[in-house]
């Protein structure tokens, strides 16, 4: 069982950087995991960060620009009240994080760059989706990296959530 967890989250970077798969029709990809079935799910999209699962099948896409996108049958749409995220370099909407209490709860956790005294730092935000996935409603930002920087570049970030519901979150080094 976590070797295949390890696999999905590996397949989650790996598709959300490429842009959830560029191939036309399906292919198989053979990995030390053993062989991986890849299918081209949704285009169009503009540089994507992150991806969440929700437990009916339907997943959130961040793209780098602001957006954040409600996936039902390979159609997007996008998500109102997403955290205001700054776009600069390589800051923006980065990855989010779908707690596995998500169905009772229904949060969604976000981190983004962020303006703020000194620069940009990054941040994460909570928020709860609403039953037709169209709106994050009580959107409330729970963490900013300190000091904030002026440089544009090194935002990258990852949220992940420990069994006992501890979230962790990687930042850059912000130089």
């Amino acid at each position: 069982m976590r070797r295949k967890i390890l696999v999905v989250i590996s397949l989650s970077v790996v598709l959300a950087t490429i842009g959830l798969v560029v191939f036309s029709r399906a292919r198989s990809i053979t990995s030390s995991a053993g062989t991986i079935q890849v299918s081209k799910i949704l285009g169009g999209l503009e540089s994507p960060w992150g991806i969440g699962f929700l437990p009916n099948g339907d997943f959130l896409v961040t793209e780098r620009n602001g957006n954040l996108l409600y996936v039902k049958d390979s159609k997007a749409r996008s998500v109102r009240n997403a955290p205001e995220s700054v776009e600069i370099g390589q800051g923006g909407l980065l990855d989010l994080m779908i707690p596995r209490d998500f169905a009772r709860t229904r949060e969604v956790f976000m981190t983004y760059a962020k303006k703020v005294a000194g620069g940009y730092a990054t941040a994460l935000d909570v928020g709860q989706l609403s039953g037709d996935g169209r709106t994050l409603r009580k959107l409330r930002t729970i963490f900013i990296a300190s000091p904030g920087s002026e440089s544009s570049s090194h935002f990258g970030s990852r949220v992940i959530e420990a069994r006992d519901g501890t979230l962790f979150i990687t930042l850059g080094e912000r130089d």
